[in-house]
């Protein structure tokens, strides 16, 4: 006998960056009818930003307006938040990871982003699936997933 799917929440969004301002609000809400401790909502919401952006930033050209759908569930104390765009292919996984600079003088911008997802996440994965990139992040969490 298997259990019920878990729930899940989507948002679509473009990139033109005034959408993008409603991912907060709505990973808020999205987390709170899952039944979501707020500690990893904060956590959720670092990573969701870096992905999201990632993706309206280095994918399409500026101000495109292409769609970035992402989707948050949670089920055995685990929530699962994906990043979907139909940008190039692009495997942040593989991504050489920047030395860390010996001074300020030598740190450039950028570069850091997929170490501090790794660093919040407990289980990463991307996929290429019909001309799509799926980015599917994993966070534990105490307690059961029970909707407030």
């Amino acid at each position: 006998m298997t259990g019920a799917a878990p729930a899940t929440e989507v948002l679509r969004v473009t990139t033109a960056l005034a959408d993008l301002s409603r991912l907060y609000p709505w990973l808020e809400g999205a987390a709170a009818r899952l039944g979501l401790p707020h500690p990893l909502v904060q956590k959720m919401q670092v990573v969701a930003e870096e992905a999201v952006m990632n993706v309206a930033m280095h994918a399409y050209a500026p101000g495109s307006g292409e769609a970035i759908e992402i989707r948050l569930s949670a089920a055995s104390a685990v929530a699962e938040l994906a990043v979907e765009d139909s940008g190039p292919e692009f495997n942040p996984l593989m991504a050489a990871e920047k030395p860390r600079p010996a001074s300020l003088v030598d740190a450039q911008p950028g570069g850091l982003g997929i170490k501090l997802v790794k660093r919040y996440c407990q289980d990463i994965s991307y996929t290429r699936q019909n001309g799509h990139n799926l980015l599917t992040l994993r966070f534990p969490f105490e307690g059961p997933a029970v909707p407030a």
